[in-house]
């Protein structure tokens, strides 16, 4: 069964979205997030640079740093999978990225304080 591309609902026909309202936010909001991108991708190689120099210092506190960082950036800018987004709408996508975000905040505090 097919689901709206951006709220999730279950859909009858070959429509990608339940509503005009649904494709019109689909839209802006895609467009927005295109412009985004970049800085997550900084965010995440950041986070990966200092969580590397952490383990060449064999340092647990500074991998966690790392991690953390990769944490902040998930849950300010939630970018998931297409299947994910496919899977469950793009609103409900974006909430599954926070809480795994807060996740990956988490596990920075235990390993690095740990």
């Amino acid at each position: 069964m097919k689901k709206c591309r951006y709220c999730g609902k279950e859909l009858n026909s070959n429509f990608e979205f339940c509503s005009n309202e649904c494709e019109n936010s689909y839209r802006k909001i895609i467009e927005k997030d295109r412009q985004k991108i970049k800085y997550f991708m900084i965010g995440i190689i950041l986070g990966f640079l200092v969580m590397f120099y952490g383990i060449t210092l064999n340092s647990d506190f500074i991998i966690g740093i790392g991690i953390i960082v990769m944490g902040i950036d998930v849950v300010m800018l939630p970018f998931t999978t297409p299947e994910t987004t496919t899977f469950l709408g793009y609103r409900k996508s974006k909430v599954v990225g926070r809480i795994l975000g807060i996740l990956l905040i988490a596990v920075g505090l235990w390993v690095g304080l740990v």
